[in-house]
């Protein structure tokens, strides 16, 4: 007698790949594949659907600890997208040490698996190198170091970087900061490039100097975002070269062409708009005053200078590039989902549907099972998540059942919360927290140290 068991429907994995079985569930962990009928306290009727491994959303931003509890509309809009593990604190936005953020979710609960990677904006601010044009000093770059460390012994799953919005981080900080993640071999340095457009090729090549020089293995934040503008090609090419030389380098990518920011950061500084090849009008508030509108002079001039922590998203990049980018072996596919209050970008909540749904079944860019490795068994791998990202008997029972006639992204840029159609049910750690596309309220997710 299992706890849970998924009978009849398709088994997606990413090593095995297509094939009919029944899953028997205990606990946490998948304890049955086979084509017996068992027996169990909760069944689940998978006929006609996929059975795949839970999405796992390498880079994600999660919402802040306010009073010890957390807003939780982007885990909410992730598991209802199939996501049972995510990764957040990117960009360099990662709280320093991640007591806080442990803490919180212990008490109240989350309806996935939640990791985090210490911030180097916040690291900046932490030693008093608040000055985002300015380089860190030599004692404050030491007690960086001291501060990161720290965050890796309490379990922190490596660096986050957003060189973009901290222009004045030196590579030689980046350097020091990558030495130490470097000591320890399951971590991860994830990086927003310093410069897109014209400059993204000397960007990427900053990134695999830095891993080349401390061996710390190097994650390229959504790597569209930056290079399509006619750099692509030539960026994945140097990826792909650096890597077949032994360097450590990965990259993921979203499969929207145009990207979402607070329109205060330095991405927005002047220059920006010939940098695209766009006027104002490329940019959409997302949020407050303004909402829905497309920015004029006035209103982008009025909102970075009175609101600066303001949403707002550009449309400003080549989807045939990006449509490249995801198809290229070594790509993962990750949101960068980020929703507060239901506003915000609706990679947020349609990263994964939008893939399956459109990319594969309707536009044929990827073979379904390469799809799902890029959203499973790779990420799960670039992670060094043990026993998550496959369909196999001793894994953790994080599972995703979709409908794959009818999976699509129904999230938009006027609505970006919207949950997606044919995401029948989700499981975390063994127990259902999507059923019938709903949420059941259950909080099985759990912190993952290292």
């Amino acid at each position: 007698m299992y706890d849970l068991v998924i009978k009849g429907g398709n088994i997606i994995d990413p090593v095995d790949g297509i094939y009919e079985a029944n899953i028997g569930v205990e606990n946490d962990r998948i304890a049955y594949i086979g084509s017996e009928v068992v027996k169990a306290t909760r069944e689940i009727d998978a006929a006609g659907c996929f059975v795949s491994p839970g999405f796992i959303d390498l880079h994600s931003h999660e919402n802040a600890v306010k009073e010890g509890s957390i807003e939780k509309g982007i885990f909410e809009s992730s598991v209802l997208m199939g996501v049972t593990t995510t990764i957040g604190g990117n960009c360099g936005m990662g709280p320093v040490v991640l007591d806080d953020y442990r803490e919180a979710l212990e008490k109240n609960g989350a309806p996935l698996n939640y990791a985090a990677l210490s911030g180097h904006a916040f690291l900046r601010e932490a030693v008093g190198c608040t000055d985002r044009y300015s380089r860190a000093t030599k004692n404050q770059a030491d007690k960086m170091v001291d501060l990161l460390r720290e965050a890796l012994n309490k379990g922190a799953s490596g660096l986050s970087v957003g060189l973009e919005y901290t222009p004045g981080a030196s590579t030689e900080e980046l350097l020091e900061l990558s030495k130490t993640v470097a000591e320890y071999e399951d971590r991860l340095v994830s990086v927003h490039y310093r410069f897109d457009g014209e400059r993204a090729l000397e960007a990427v090549a900053e990134l695999i100097i830095v891993a080349r020089e401390t061996g710390v293995r190097m994650q390229i934040s959504h790597l569209g975002s930056g290079t399509a503008f006619g750099k692509t090609d030539e960026a994945l090419s140097m990826i792909e070269s650096a890597y077949n030389a032994g360097v450590d380098v990965g990259f993921d990518v979203y499969p929207y062409a145009a990207f979402c920011s607070l329109i205060g950061s330095a991405v927005f500084d002047e220059g920006c708009l010939q940098r695209w090849g766009v006027d104002y009008s490329a940019i959409k508030v997302v949020e407050g005053k303004y909402c829905g509108e497309l920015c004029t002079p006035e209103i982008f001039m009025e909102k970075r200078s009175n609101e600066p922590e303001t949403m707002v998203v550009a449309f400003v990049m080549d989807e045939e590039e990006i449509i490249r980018a995801i198809q290229h072996p070594m790509a993962i596919i990750a949101s960068d989902g980020r929703i507060i209050k239901g506003r915000g970008h609706p990679r947020s909540a349609g990263t994964f549907p939008r893939v399956l749904g459109h990319y594969v079944r309707e536009k044929g860019y990827l073979e379904l099972v390469t799809a799902i490795y890029k959203m499973t068994g790779l990420p799960a791998k670039r992670l060094r998540l043990d026993s998550r990202g496959r369909i196999r008997t001793g894994y953790f029972a994080d599972v995703t059942i979709f409908d794959y006639e009818n999976i699509i992204d129904r999230a938009t840029y006027e609505q970006p919360a919207l949950s997606p159609g044919g995401i029948n049910s989700v499981i975390v750690n063994g127990v259902e927290v999507v059923r019938d596309g709903e949420m059941t309220g259950a909080m099985p997710g759990a912190f993952l140290y290292r």
